[in-house]
């Protein structure tokens, strides 16, 4: 049995991997995506249980402020690795507790940040066009 918790809404569809701890983010990050029928999301509230799932992740939803080890710092190491192995990390949405986090958001290599609370369109909007798909406006 999986820690996950997977919200599957049918075929032709971008599988999500959400990394969150706190509980009431992650009930926010899961209704922001909800509003896309286009989206497969599971949610993990550790980096050990996100390397499970990563294989299948289309696009990546990180909590910047994950603990033992920060989000940002796993998206770095992501990169790496990737990188290491010849293939792509795929994209990522940073959630940000501070608007400082910017040099932070950059260095993890992120494409998109959302700052926490989580604005559910404007997560939904990054997460759509990280996944190649149209977002509405």
């Amino acid at each position: 049995m999986s820690d996950a918790t997977v919200t599957d809404v049918g075929a032709d569809t971008s599988s999500v991997l959400v990394v969150v701890a706190d509980p009431d983010e992650s009930a926010r990050v899961v209704s922001a995506l909800g509003l896309r029928r286009d989206l497969t999301t599971t949610v993990v509230t550790s980096i050990a249980q996100a390397r499970d799932h990563l294989a299948a992740a289309d696009v990546l939803v990180v909590d910047g402020d994950l603990r033992p080890k920060g989000g940002y710092s796993w998206l770095y190491e992501l990169a790496g690795e990737a990188e290491l192995a010849d293939r792509a990390r795929p994209p990522a949405v940073v959630l940000t507790d501070r608007t400082t986090d910017e040099f932070l958001v950059s260095w993890s290599g992120a494409e998109a940040r959302v700052a926490k609370p989580v604005d559910p369109f404007a997560l939904a909007r990054a997460v759509a066009e990280l996944a190649g798909r149209r977002a509405p406006s």
